[in-house]
């Protein structure tokens, strides 16, 4: 994830029956953007509910709304019965409301860096290259230890996720823990065989634009076929051994216990990832704001950033002007696939 420096209010809302005083153990982890209060989306909720919502705890202020709340939903994924909702306990909610005011205290560390971050995207870099400190040094360490206990949550969630696919097979999924879908493509236009059929039309169809080209890319990240290589052969050998799926069935998998089991593993990991994630974004920040104005820190990342003019087709045009032509160049597309492992367990 991207940290993105946006204001906002983390709130933990709940029901209470009107006539018993229940307290139900559902949690919605929400937001709310910028000012706008809390109470407004409570009012929201209460609309048609015949139990009252509430206020389980304090809303948390940020000035990163988006990337606390999906952190959030990520790492009590275990937790989360639907959408926003979570089932928590008295003990779970204090959990909760102690992670969120923890990373948040974190992300209210770098607000700074990010703002001055966010600035540096818009201006070009100056072309040097620095050495870096014991300070850079330190982040850039923080940082490969982070992503590459990352990669391997990841890895290993995959390989999960291969053997519910497996299960799953050529059906619509694992009644609660997957889904599976035909996608049809559109159909994409043959830019490469038109611009060597039509030069001529092409040149007509030029257009220029300048852009400001802003790759940033850490020094020896850590990926999962150099980190774990035996990891990443048994995800291969896994996919390699599923085999090609060109239909999809109606038919829907029963759970049983060793499916839920295999589903708790993966968002067991899933919440892992988010950990490390967090932390190996958090690194990243620190490593760019340390870049400043310049292009590179030796062995530790390159942050190029330089206005380009760019000529290509303008494909738009050539479409609306020269229809029936651009029609001819259009080549079909086959069906894709669409498999995924539910984020949360409503069952």
């Amino acid at each position: 994830m991207a940290l993105t420096n946006k204001e906002g209010w983390l709130y933990f809302l709940g029901e209470v029956d009107f006539k018993s005083g229940e307290r139900h153990q559902y949690v919605k982890i929400g937001k709310t953007d910028y000012d706008r209060p809390v109470s407004d989306r409570s009012n929201d909720h209460q609309t048609g509910n015949p139990r009252l919502i509430v206020e389980f705890a304090d809303s948390i202020r940020t000035n990163f709304i988006d990337d606390l709340e999906t952190y959030m939903h990520h790492r009590f994924s275990t937790k989360r019965v639907h959408g926003e909702w979570f089932l928590l306990d008295e003990n779970d909610l204090a959990d909760a409301v102690s992670e969120a005011n923890r990373v948040n205290d974190l992300l209210n560390e770098v607000l700074s860096e990010a703002k001055e971050v966010k600035l540096l995207y818009q201006s070009e870099s100056n072309g040097s290259t620095i050495e870096p400190d014991s300070k850079t040094e330190s982040f850039y360490e923080s940082f490969v230890t982070h992503e590459k206990t990352r990669v391997m949550h990841k890895l290993q969630q995959d390989l999960v996720a291969m053997e519910m696919r497996k299960l799953t097979s050529s059906t619509t999924g694992l009644d609660g823990v997957t889904t599976q879908s035909i996608v049809t493509r559109n159909p994409k236009f043959d830019k490469k065989s038109f611009e060597a059929a039509h030069q001529d039309i092409c040149e007509k169809y030029q257009k220029t634009e300048s852009k400001m080209s802003k790759t940033f890319a850490i020094t020896g990240k850590p990926s999962a076929a150099k980190t774990y290589k035996e990891l990443s052969q048994d995800l291969k050998n896994a996919k390699e051994e599923l085999g090609e799926i060109n239909t999809v069935s109606d038919a829907l998998v029963e759970r049983d216990s060793s499916i839920e089991s295999l589903h708790q593993q993966w968002l067991e990991l899933h919440e892992k990832e988010a950990e490390e994630g967090l932390m190996a974004e958090l690194y990243s920040l620190k490593i760019q704001h340390a870049c400043a104005d310049n292009s590179e820190i030796e062995g530790v990342c390159k942050w190029k950033r330089e206005i380009q003019e760019k000529s290509s087709l303008d494909t738009a045009a050539l479409k609306e002007n020269e229809p029936e032509l651009y029609e001819k160049y259009m080549i079909p597309q086959p069906d894709n696939i669409r498999f995924s492992v539910t984020k949360y367990r409503s069952y």
